[in-house]
């Protein structure tokens, strides 16, 4: 099937199956531009989200489905092709659905976001790249870090292997009669208790075995003792959180990985949102890791990048610094 009939065949479906629920499936072809602002903003948050860029044209192919309360869902042509040539219509119709399922769960939870007792426990945060989404923290309340933030989430829901969140607006947390700061420091410690910080092996993982060796916050026996093997092969993350990197800052993390350092200072490398890597100061070269970030960041979906510097947590001043060559 050659991508126009493609492109025409899932319009088609999607609009017989999601038009009576008042969305409406259209293609934006490569070379789209328009002078309406609706259509150019479409345009410019599509290139950057897949390209980076903003240009004013469109730089792919694109199904889009939108809705009368101003909810857009996008998927690039080649991808769903892919799908469909590896798993048939089925999985190419999963793809909206799930994504139509989220909306409407999102939308429950953003009609009461301004009830700060019934959504204080849905308050989370995500790590991510200050640049890349730059466009979408406007008006979001997070903290910066570098080139990266920490950024102010309401969790919707958690399942099928996927997490759920939205990005809160600075006038909902004024509502709330909270400070941003408490804000983030409040989605720390909620994400601290449902995404705890793990530690992996790297050799175990590489061999598809049991991964997880133990609660990192721990102080029993099924903490790990970082004085021990050899440091490169862990990796740090946090449980069922795509977003991991972010565990770096619970209340506690950097301090609990000094003192299983035995209390030297340390390099953070962020390989991507989901996990960070750290070494010890006296055994490495940071110019060494930044060439090792660069290549993995290289190899990354733009998305998942979080930072290409790398960074250093001081054990006698607390603070965590962004590392210059």
């Amino acid at each position: 099937m050659n991508r126009e009939s493609f492109g025409n065949q899932v319009i088609e479906r999607l609009n017989e199956k999601y038009g009576p629920d008042g969305w409406k499936a259209r293609l934006l072809r490569e070379g789209y531009t328009s002078t309406e602002p609706k259509e150019l903003n479409i345009i410019k948050d599509t290139n950057r989200r897949y390209f980076g860029n903003d240009k004013e044209i469109l730089g792919g192919d694109f199904v889009i489905i939108e809705n009368g309360a101003g909810a857009l869902i996008r998927q690039e042509i080649d991808y769903l092709i892919n799908s469909y040539n590896d798993e048939g219509w089925d999985f190419v119709a999963s793809i909206f659905e799930k994504n139509v399922k989220v909306n409407e769960r999102g939308r429950g939870i953003i009609t009461g976001i301004n009830d700060f007792l019934s959504v204080k426990d849905k308050i989370i945060v995500k790590a991510i790249n200050y640049r890349i989404n730059e466009s979408d923290l406007e008006g979001r309340v997070y903290r910066r870090i570098g080139d990266f933030v920490i950024v102010l989430y309401i969790l919707a829901f958690i399942g099928e292997g996927s997490l759920v969140s939205f990005m809160v607006p600075k006038s909902v947390v004024e509502t709330w009669g909270i400070t941003e700061d408490e804000a983030i420091e409040l989605g720390l410690e909620n994400s601290s208790v449902l995404f705890p910080p793990r530690v992996y092996n790297m050799e175990t993982i590489f061999r598809h075995q049991e991964k997880d060796v133990g609660i990192f916050m721990d102080n029993g026996d099924g903490s790990l003792d970082l004085n021990q093997g050899v440091l490169r092969e862990n990796v740090f993350t946090a449980y069922e959180n795509p977003n991991g990197s972010v565990c770096f800052f619970y209340p506690g993390v950097q301090e609990r990985i000094a003192e299983m350092l035995g209390g030297e200072d340390y390099y953070v490398v962020f390989t991507s949102i989901k996990e960070f890597h750290v070494h010890r100061c006296a055994e490495s070269n940071h110019a060494r890791l930044k060439l090792i970030l660069m290549q993995s960041n290289d190899k990354l979906p733009r998305k998942e990048m979080l930072t290409d510097k790398v960074y250093k947590y001081s054990v006698s001043s607390g603070e965590l610094t962004e590392m210059t060559i």
